[in-house]
């Protein structure tokens, strides 16, 4: 069966905003730092396409990793987003936004990308696969150039 996105794997937009900018409402420590609140979150349609194409392929690949597709920045700039500064967080297995979360938040470099106040936009992904993953999510945050 290929990997394909699943109407149920991620929550809507508006949930996905809702419980990102909770979390970044508040002050966190990431590790041994603590990161001051930062400003909300707006939904990016083409960060969601350029997510959901890099969860597509991790599925496709059984892997959760940084690699396949090009850099960031090189996947950003051919779908049209002239990024200042973006940041991907990547989790396997996962059922649930909450569970994505708390993964992301549980670690110091995937939580730092939650929490930079440089971040405007952002675009979630997760589709099912038949791999040992089962399921692949991609969260992808930037902030355009001015």
């Amino acid at each position: 069966m290929p990997a394909a996105a699943q109407p149920g794997c991620a929550p809507t937009g508006e949930a996905v905003l809702t419980a990102l900018n909770a979390l970044r409402s508040q002050p966190r420590s990431c590790g041994e730092r603590v990161w001051p609140a930062a400003a909300a979150l707006r939904i990016s349609p083409l960060l969601a396409d350029t997510a959901r194409r890099q969860a597509l392929d991790l599925a496709a690949r059984d892997r959760v990793d940084h690699q396949g597709g090009g850099s960031l920045r090189t996947r950003l700039r051919e779908a049209g987003y002239v990024m200042r500064v973006a940041g991907e967080n990547l989790a396997g297995g996962p059922e649930t936004l909450d569970e994505a979360l708390a993964q992301w938040l549980a670690s110091p470099v995937h939580c730092e990308n939650l929490m930079l106040a440089d971040f405007q936009d952002v675009g979630l992904a997760c589709v099912d696969g038949p791999g040992r993953w089962q399921r692949y999510w991609v969260l992808q945050l930037a902030a355009p150039v001015k």
